[in-house]
């Protein structure tokens, strides 16, 4: 048999052609086995299965069969060089070769010679030869594919999965390479990977497994014509189960990125998508735990509706806005409160518009600073106090500027300080600066200051309009001797707004006039038949009932030169 030293001879694998050592009993290369035979021999006769021709001169008694039906193996030739025949050596025993029933048999007796014929000896050359060359033939081709193939196989053995593949794709239909090359490979090591628990990993080469059986699906080949061992869409079954499961283990171990990307790769698979909403709410929790508030948001805002997640959400913007005030953004900080819409925002905003005014008012940006203050709720905190500094600020800037009216008007707005002296000196000083009896500020200045009794204001009043003018109010046409610059109505009163008018010499003039109403609304132009000299009076008469309370304003104005030539406020109560 093929794989057994004979007497010393190499012996080759009668499957791959492959030469075998000294003892082996397996073939390296296709990996056949075969066990050692022990020839029996005889020492008195042999048995040749060989044409009937023989030499007479030979001394050896032999059988001879006709043919090479009966030819013993030992005659075999192996792949490679042949080795003829191993000739009987002297007193070493030979094995016997029992002739076939039915077949030619001669018997040469010791001493008895026969010479074979050419014929037979061609024969015995050639058959060898032959046996040789196809034994060669097939060695060249089938060797080369049993190493790659055992080469693949080993790779599948290191996990080196890709490369086993290509080798599979390679060795095309050889024995079961097809189906290796066209998904079974992957599908193989994936479920070594999942008995592993390693279920991310096997995920993936089911997958992989599945795209490569749906590619030769499409093609419509097979390896063998047999049915396969599995579909695309199992092996497509089974890497959503290994998703879902690494899934699983990743949500477990908090890693709730990977769970999430496992989850969305599991599809339809049992209830995936709500696990990713599970998964997006938990790693919400570990960001909020975290102080992230920022990606919290973010990641709360797509699943507002799960859970509690509203009220989470309401904690990060409030927790987020916490950490802005406290760094002193305070602008940030109010939105974010005023998202939230949780516990205390209203005066945890109110507290970031005030500290953001008087980061203002430090800064001297008194503008913003009284912007800032009007924000502010007043159940926390009332800012009448600070917007008073700031407006007192703006006053005194202005007023150094020589921006006088700009001075009287942020000193007018100071509630709770007295600052009545420098609203004084502004007018005095926008009066000084614009002396023209035709400028209405320049005549309302004077005219509040006269009645307020400033002779430094009187003292330039009469220098603009050289007339003595008074004025006063009381309930009576006729009563021009009691008078007040206030009033107080009553239902159905009238209110009289009496003017004397005084000048030296005989000069007189035509006069107009008009009333400001608290509420800013201006009257009707008022008009006097008659021009006033000196001596004379005037009364305008309003009704108490429709007229606004507070400051009132009465304007003369010469018709001729259109100067203004009274101002006379008053107060209605």
């Amino acid at each position: 048999m093929a794989g057994v030293q004979d007497g010393g001879r190499d012996m080759y694998c009668d499957n791959c052609g492959c030469e075998l050592g000294e003892n082996v009993r397996k073939c390296p290369v296709c990996g056949k086995e075969f066990p050692l035979i022990e020839p029996e021999v005889d020492d008195s006769t042999t048995v040749l299965t060989s044409e009937p021709d023989v030499d007479e001169d030979d001394d050896s008694t032999t059988v001879l069969t006709g043919g090479t039906q009966g030819m013993p193996q030992m005659m075999q030739q192996p792949q490679g060089n042949p080795v003829p025949p191993q000739q009987p050596q002297m007193g070493m025993p030979q094995p016997q070769i029992m002739p076939q029933e039915g077949a030619d048999i001669m018997i040469k007796k010791k001493g008895e010679k026969k010479g074979m014929s050419k014929g037979a000896k061609a024969a015995l050359i050639a058959i060898p030869v032959v046996i040789v060359i196809a034994i060669g033939v097939l060695a060249f081709i089938f060797v080369p594919k049993f190493r790659k193939y055992n080469e693949a196989n080993d790779l599948m053995d290191q996990g080196k999965v890709e490369e086993a593949v290509t080798l599979y794709k390679d060795l095309g239909k050889f024995k079961d390479s097809y189906k290796k090359a066209n998904g079974d490979a992957y599908y193989e090591y994936a479920e070594g990977l999942e008995k592993e628990g390693k279920n991310l990993e096997a995920a993936e080469y089911y997958k992989k497994s599945g795209n490569s059986r749906k590619a030769a699906e499409n093609y419509s080949k097979s390896s063998d014509g047999d049915e396969e061992s599995f579909s695309s869409d199992d092996a497509f079954d089974k890497a959503y189960q290994c998703y879902y499961n690494a899934g699983m283990d990743q949500m477990n171990a908090a890693s709730y990125d990977a769970a999430i990307d496992a989850f969305n790769n599991a599809g339809s698979y049992k209830d995936a998508s709500d696990k990713v909403i599970e998964c997006t709410y938990k790693k919400a929790e570990a960001l909020i735990t975290a102080k992230k508030y920022d990606d919290a948001i973010s990641i709360l805002s797509t699943i507002e509706e799960y859970s509690d997640s509203q009220t989470l959400l309401a904690k990060c913007y409030y927790n987020k806005a916490s950490e802005l005030l406290d760094s002193g953004k305070y602008d940030d900080a109010y939105d974010m409160y005023m998202k939230s819409e949780f516990d205390d925002y209203k005066n945890k905003a109110s507290e970031c518009t005030y500290k953001k005014a008087e980061q203002y008012y430090k800064n001297k940006d008194y503008e913003n600073a009284i912007k800032s203050y009007d924000k502010v709720d007043k159940d926390y905190k009332d800012c009448v106090a600070e917007k008073d500094k700031c407006y007192q600020a703006l006053g005194a800037q202005a007023y150094k500027d020589k921006e006088y009216k700009k001075s009287v008007d942020y000193y007018e707005k100071v509630v709770k300080t007295d600052v009545s002296k420098k609203i004084a000196n502004g007018k005095l000083a926008f009066a000084n600066a614009n002396k023209n009896a035709a400028n209405e500020t320049t005549m309302t200045y004077l005219g509040e200051l006269r009645y307020d009794g400033n002779e430094k204001a009187q003292k330039l009043y009469s220098e603009l309009v050289k007339w003595n003018i008074e004025s006063f109010v009381n309930s009576s046409e006729k009563d021009l001797d009691k008078g007040s610059n206030s009033i107080k109505t009553k239902d159905g009163s009238d209110i009289y707004i009496h003017t004397s008018f005084g000048f030296d010499g005989d000069d007189s003039m035509k006069i107009s006039g008009y009333v400001v109403y608290a509420d800013g609304n201006k009257s009707d132009v008022i008009t006097f038949s008659d021009p006033v000299v000196d001596g004379w009076s005037t009364w305008v008469k309003i009704s108490g009932d429709s007229a606004p309370k507070g400051v009132t304003y009465l304007y003369l104005q010469n018709e001729t030169t259109k100067k203004i030539i009274e101002v006379y406020p008053f107060t209605i109560k």
